[in-house]
């Protein structure tokens, strides 16, 4: 099988000012959170919410580099969803099939974090592919090669109170939906963006991204006012083993998330860190 430099979602990631309150809600919402890691590279810090196959993680600036102007910028007008990482067979096929794609890559940047696994400190090792934001969606895709995956994707890990078992998908709010369809095949491939309705819904290769307008949004979603009044990804969808489970541990800890029907359960950005998350069985 010839290798891909695409090949689904890695991880999404949602940034938050203030990680202390962050890691604090997740906690309530029923994650299993893990310790604190740091990007002593990159000036940031995180905590991951993993899955099986796939994780999300809350990320904060504690030192200012050159690594997090841009998110540092972003953060003035609130946290959330900022970014959607692509899982790829290595970050030097992505980095050439996004050059020959006119995606303007940066190049592949190393990186890695202390993490404890069984009583010892271990370093999880990644090699990044950024893209600037020019040729951004809406979404700011970057790819992620694990070079250690064995130290971020444990059993053990997985297991959540709330019954969460991986990402169900993403939905970004576009005012013109289609223009990004161009775009976006460049990332997931001809025939990968195909509209739905008014919106599009994004093939990834794993879990879809599905783009609305405001309004749509809005319809799919009610009760929930966006968080930034531009473009912007709004959610992340996530499944879990029982809504009924689930529903009832989040009222136990305070929450009264929306049911806008029974397949489905919502939590508003103010008990999430700037974030919608969609519960679905």
């Amino acid at each position: 099988m010839s290798k891909r430099a695409v090949k689904g979602l890695d991880h999404v990631v949602v940034m938050v000012d203030g990680i202390d309150a962050a890691q604090r809600a997740y906690e309530r919402l029923g994650f299993q959170v893990q310790p604190r890691g740091f990007h002593k590279k990159l000036g940031t810090a995180n905590h991951l919410m993993i899955f099986d196959t796939d994780y999300f993680e809350i990320l904060g600036i504690v030192e200012d580099t050159p690594f997090n102007a841009e998110r540092r910028e972003w953060l003035k007008d609130g946290g959330g969803l900022a970014n959607v990482a692509l899982a790829t067979d290595g970050a030097d096929i992505a980095f050439e099939a996004f050059k020959a794609a006119d995606l303007n890559p940066d190049p592949p940047l190393a990186f890695d974090r202390a993490v404890e696994v069984l009583g010892k400190t271990e370093h999880a090792q990644f090699r990044t592919i950024r893209i600037p934001k020019i040729n951004m969606p809406v979404v700011g895709f970057f790819v992620c090669e694990h070079l250690t995956p064995q130290f971020v994707y444990r059993a053990e890990w997985a297991k959540h109170p709330n019954g969460a078992r991986g990402i169900g998908g993403v939905t970004v709010i576009a005012e013109q939906p289609a223009k990004w369809i161009g775009e976006l095949e460049k990332y997931f491939g001809p025939g990968s963006a195909k509209r739905e309705g008014d919106g599009i819904l994004v093939d990834t290769g794993t879990q879809p991204i599905r783009y609305l307008s405001r309004k749509d949004y809005v319809a799919r979603y009610p009760g929930i006012t966006p968080v930034r009044s531009g473009d912007h990804p709004a959610l992340l969808s996530l499944r879990v083993e029982s809504l009924a489970a689930c529903e009832a541990l989040l009222k136990k800890n305070g929450v009264s998330p929306l049911k806008p029907d029974a397949q489905r359960l919502l939590v508003p950005p103010s008990d999430a860190a700037h974030l919608t998350l969609e519960f679905v069985q």
